[in-house]
């Protein structure tokens, strides 16, 4: 049984024979160096239009951070000056003079009279402990 090669719609196909090589035309090379130099262009085209957009995102990203930037100081800015102004209050809640005030309102304390004081001499202490003749208690009659 031999088997022989089918062609289109059942014929059998004509063997194959080594080709020559086949010559370009020159309508055909003038088509390809065209086809070659569109897409040349069409290349250039598009990393013209690649680099444009890539600046175009730059410039519109910095336009972006730029913005926050500014928003981000006024925030600092406010923070600054809330900083200063407890700054100010806690120096003012901590005087000698506020603290006495509130003793005196709140816990009905007072600032002794020299009637109302009385030294008490603390014990010794161990040999080579700091010298502690000059402590003094105040305590409250």
């Amino acid at each position: 049984m031999s088997t022989v090669a089918k062609g289109f719609r059942g014929q059998a196909a004509a063997p194959k024979q080594a080709s020559e090589p086949r010559v370009p035309r020159p309508r055909d090379l003038r088509r390809a160096q065209r086809n070659r130099a569109v897409l040349r262009a069409v290349g250039w085209l598009a990393l013209l239009l690649g680099a444009m957009a890539l600046v175009v995102w730059r410039q519109t990203r910095g336009v972006e951070l730029q913005r926050e930037i500014r928003a981000l100081d006024g925030e600092r800015a406010l923070a600054d000056a809330e900083r200063l102004e407890l700054a100010t209050r806690i120096q003012a809640l901590q005087s000698r003079a506020r603290v006495v005030q509130v003793a005196r309102d709140r816990l009905g304390m007072h600032l002794p009279a020299d009637s109302e004081v009385v030294m008490v001499p603390l014990p010794p202490e161990a040999p080579g402990a700091a010298d502690s003749a000059s402590s003094v208690l105040e305590v409250k009659r």
